[in-house]
């Protein structure tokens, strides 16, 4: 015969439990509730990447041309330009590294890929590569199925937001709250059509003023890195070189005053670089625009380093002639 006791003890203990279970689903399911709005709001920002995916998803049996690269090179490069299917897969803050990871993991789907344009700034070769916990390995993930984490992938990878809570809270705010974005004009590349909003034309692109602006480029040099860098470089070009690729390295326009502030030693190895690239990489181009002040003029760059929309049409424009003269 059952306890009378032993079961108020145990539907006691279940009722406890249920409490408790219900007080949890109360605490947690308003925050995962408020989350999935924020998340919700991020994804509808304006955003390049969204566009680009887009355009990559449904051309990427005919894309020929893959350009990779930093924020200069995503701001410089408009695939409009080009006269053969094209794709920037250039970022903010992206190196070589993470340019690699790309490259090998959609160059399965791109069978048509004839040319691809790597990026050889003035201090690229003296900066770190990207992390393998990179925030922009997520927006990658999500958008491209590219996994750069090297490792395996779970759902939070795949979540905007908490990639970079700081960046999208401040664009949160910018967007919805302040109204600003507005102006942006992404076409089906990801490029923003619109991009006029630097630091000249605050100055009106007045040289003067813009001569006593106190923004440097990176002084500092790193002999660990560069060798790294450098090896890193090479292995990438041999990559491409065995898949009968055309690889063209480039430089990318600076305005005068940026141009003048370089670190000499550091712009003496990147060019001895490139001198080496020449004499053994015969079958590689390179193009070379960092000091060519006659194309570009003060009203063509944001900054001393970026070019704005109207410099990113020359730049495209000359490389697309490049392109076209290789054929």
């Amino acid at each position: 015969m059952q306890d009378p006791q032993n079961n108020l003890s145990t539907s006691s203990f279940r009722g406890k439990q249920k409490l408790l279970l219900k007080q949890v689903a109360m605490f947690f399911i308003p925050i995962v509730l408020g989350y999935a709005v924020i998340e919700l709001l991020v994804l509808n920002l304006p955003a390049n990447y969204k566009n680009n995916s887009t355009y990559f998803k449904e051309n990427k049996e005919n894309i020929e041309i893959m350009v990779l690269g930093s924020s200069q090179m995503d701001g410089d490069v408009n695939p409009a330009f080009f006269d053969k299917p094209g794709i920037c897969l250039a970022s903010a803050s992206q190196h070589h590294k993470l340019d690699f990871t790309i490259l090998k993991q959609l160059l399965p789907e791109t069978k048509n890929l004839k040319y691809v344009v790597l990026e050889l700034s003035y201090s690229h070769l003296e900066l770190p590569h990207n992390s393998n916990e990179f925030w922009k390995n997520s927006i990658y993930l999500k958008y491209y199925n590219i996994n750069a984490f090297e490792r395996k992938t779970y759902f939070k990878d795949t979540l905007v937001f908490l990639a970079n809570p700081k960046v999208y809270s401040e664009r949160l705010v910018d967007y919805y709250l302040l109204g600003k974005e507005k102006d942006r004009q992404l076409n089906k590349y990801g490029f923003n059509v619109n991009s006029f909003n630097g630091i000249f034309k605050e100055n009106n692109y007045d040289e003067e003023a813009i001569i006593k602006l106190k923004r440097l480029p990176n002084q500092i040099k790193n002999d660990v890195v560069f060798k790294h860098n450098t090896t890193f470089l090479y292995s990438m070009i041999g990559y491409l070189i065995d898949r009968d690729i055309h690889v063209i390295i480039t430089t990318l326009p600076l305005y005068k005053t940026y141009r003048a502030a370089l670190n000499p030693e550091i712009l003496k190895r990147r060019d001895s670089i490139l001198t080496i690239i020449k004499e053994k990489y015969p079958q590689v181009t390179v193009f070379e625009t960092e000091s060519d002040s006659i194309t570009f003029k003060i009203t063509d760059f944001n900054n001393g380093n970026h070019l704005n929309s109207r410099g990113a049409e020359k730049y495209t424009k000359k490389l697309n002639d490049l392109i076209n003269s290789l054929e």
